[in-house]
């Protein structure tokens, strides 16, 4: 039996198909699907402005180095703001949060290892609500991975 140029084609097609479905099962799961608990929702996702990547540096009161700690975090928009303007001005954000964390060591009193979550979101927040120039424009931040160097 001979195989033309077309059945080749459809039989390499269905091939990777079935390959993408079983390297990515999340994208073969039906539409409505019970989500990982403690994922964000997808509304949440679409008003969210992703900040993956940032180094925070942890010095102490003579501001002397002593850590670093690597974050990724989700900035939320306010309701009714648009966010895809945020989403454009993100590395202007970016660069105020790391300014803002060359002012304040973000790390918890008594752990140079842990991040102060409160301290950290109220400062970035601050900063990159100066930087888009609009009050409560960003109104929460989420860090979604949190990493010490020690």
């Amino acid at each position: 039996m001979r195989m033309s140029r077309r059945d080749i084609l459809t039989a390499a097609s269905l091939a990777v198909s079935a390959a993408a479905l079983t390297a990515f099962p999340a994208a073969a799961q039906e539409h409505g699907a019970e989500a990982e608990p403690g994922a964000p929702d997808e509304a949440e996702v679409a008003r969210s402005v992703e900040l993956g990547g940032i180094v925070f540096p942890v010095f102490d009161e003579k501001r002397k180095l002593k850590n670093y700690l690597f974050i990724n975090a989700r900035m939320l928009a306010g309701p009714g703001k648009d966010v895809w303007k945020y989403r454009e001005q993100q590395h202007f954000i970016r660069d105020a949060i790391v300014r803002a964390s060359h002012k304040v060591s973000f790390h918890q009193k008594d752990n140079i290892k842990k991040l102060d979550e409160k301290l950290a979101a109220a400062e970035c927040l601050k900063a990159a609500n100066a930087i888009v120039g609009e009050k409560d424009a960003l109104v929460t931040m989420t860090f979604t991975q949190i990493a010490s160097r020690t």
